[in-house]
């Protein structure tokens, strides 16, 4: 017979400690932006790509553990600058090397 493994502190993390909760999900997000074949997606659309989604201040808090997978876009005269996340670190840097020349 086997047993269930028990809950553990992990598990509880997992769920209500943000700073596992929010990383998760962010990791989730970029499995799912790659999963729908999208190579980016700017910043409110990736997001909402998890449910529940990921807010604002939250992203904020957790962006810089995943700094190779997004990068800041310049603003037009009508707009403010943006991020875009991307699937992959290399397409990250591909978009890189582009915007930088």
């Amino acid at each position: 017979m086997t047993t269930k493994p028990g809950k553990t502190i992990a598990d509880l993390r997992a769920v209500h400690d943000k700073s596992v909760l929010i990383p998760n999900r962010i990791r989730e997000a970029l499995e799912a932006l790659a999963a729908r074949g999208d190579e980016w997606a700017y910043e409110q659309e990736f997001m909402a790509l998890v449910k529940p989604g990921i807010s604002s201040p939250d992203i904020s808090k957790y962006r810089d553990q995943f700094v190779d997978f997004w990068a800041e876009l310049p603003g037009s005269k009508s707009s403010r600058s943006c991020r875009a996340w991307f699937a992959s670190k290399k397409l990250a840097n591909k978009w890189k090397e582009l915007a930088h020349g």
